[in-house]
């Protein structure tokens, strides 16, 4: 299953097009989070014949909510000079690897603010990070064209290979993140100015793996069991 999360949302009419764009390539299911919107008639006058998409989209108030079950999120972005926690792809290159990991549980395509597009930390967040080729003097594209392009190359895509066992899901995933962030300045790795590069890197290394939910569970098991022996060596 693809979910198509839009973060931040200000134009009813933006929404409305990209449910017609999803229709159009078979994706179902939208999510909305923390919309700046209150009237949502000019969605529905632009989804021409997508209004079951609407009638069926959630709305969230936060991005954890939306991908907390998701076995794999890719965000996409305009920006070509920053450096991100995961993999960048183009649509067309990372589609088979999306559309695989589809069959094994939810996946997210995260879209941003029609103003600004996705910050760097819900970047962070992802997997892949996705950039539409464009011509250089002009890369910024709609919010609906975005849904559009990447709904397209996944319609046209072959599912590619995961490994066997099933990735874990997101909400597993940045628990991991929390506890290796604690850990990391507890013993002095890292300090919190330098943190959130240090844990990119982090990420980067966890979204390439793919970890499987018994491997995250180890992990944690480690930081855990790693803390109780400095503990026990101080007393």
């Amino acid at each position: 299953m693809i979910r198509v999360v839009l973060v931040g949302p200000r134009e009813a009419a933006n929404v409305g097009m990209v449910a017609r764009a999803m229709k159009n390539f078979g994706l179902k299911e939208l999510v909305l989070v923390a919309p700046e919107i209150r009237d949502m008639s000019e969605a529905y006058r632009l989804s021409s014949r997508a209004h079951d998409v609407l009638e069926r989209a959630r709305i969230v108030p936060t991005l954890d909510e939306a991908i907390a079950d998701c076995v794999l999120v890719a965000g996409t972005t305009a920006r070509r000079r920053e450096r991100y926690a995961g993999l960048a792809a183009t649509p067309r290159a990372a589609a088979g690897l999306i559309r695989a990991a589809a069959a094994r549980g939810p996946v997210a395509l995260l879209f941003g603010r029609e103003n600004f597009g996705l910050f760097n930390e819900e970047l962070d967040r992802c997997h892949y990070v996705l950039h539409i080729p464009t011509a250089p003097d002009y890369a910024s594209l709609n919010l609906a064209q975005a849904v559009l392009l990447v709904a397209y190359e996944l319609f046209q895509s072959q599912a590619g290979a995961l490994p066997e066992t099933d990735p874990a899901p997101a909400a597993s995933l940045e628990a991991y993140f929390r506890d290796l962030e604690a850990y990391l300045i507890e013993i002095g790795y890292t300090d919190p100015p330098r943190l959130p590069s240090v844990m990119r890197h982090f990420r980067r290394m966890a979204h390439k793996a793919l970890l499987t939910e018994e491997e995250v569970r180890m992990l944690r098991g480690l930081l855990r069991q790693s803390r109780w022996a400095m503990g026990r060596r101080r007393d």
